[in-house]
């Protein structure tokens, strides 16, 4: 755990300093012992993000770790925005949804394979509606395994709060 705990706090100022976004998160070492500790894995292990006016956009990166002994495949991404974050329940959270915002996926197909201990970082750009409210909005993301003939794997989920302004 000691040597997941280090590798992941490389990966995450690694990011840190790759992805100068207005804002930034990174998991903690606490994080990183509860995310070990459960079934699902690969994780996400930071995000960054900007903010736009009505009709711009922004980037949002994903940092994704593996801890596995095993490769992980078919890896995908899901960005949108709404306030589902703190719904436990897996379908209503991805249903939450902002519809003036567009729902994003990376990255390409077959999507995303990890070996053991890599790390990767998805990038989107999220387009911001013209005439929307100058607020804060939630953005969700959700990092999936996917099984092409039969039920993929929900992995782990985050959530960052930007600006239109």
């Amino acid at each position: 755990m000691k040597k997941h705990i280090q590798a992941i706090q490389e990966v995450v100022e690694k990011n840190k300093r790759a992805y100068k976004s207005e804002h930034f998160t990174g998991i903690s070492p606490e994080e990183i012992k509860k995310k070990l500790m459960r079934v699902n894995s690969p994780f996400i292990v930071s995000q960054g993000w900007g903010s736009a006016s009505p009709g711009g956009s922004f980037t949002y990166s994903l940092g994704i770790y593996n801890p596995d002994p095993t490769q992980a495949s078919s890896l995908y991404a899901h960005v949108w925005v709404g306030s589902g974050n703190v719904d436990p329940v897996v379908g209503t959270f991805l249903l939450n949804v902002d519809t003036r915002f567009p729902r994003l996926t990376e990255p390409e197909f077959f999507g995303l394979s990890l070996a053991p201990g890599a790390s990767a970082t998805l990038s989107f750009t999220v387009k911001v509606p013209t005439g929307i409210e100058q607020s804060k909005y939630l953005g969700n993301s959700c990092l999936m395994e996917l099984n092409y003939h039969d039920i993929g794997t929900y992995l782990d989920r985050g959530v960052f709060v930007f600006a239109v302004t």
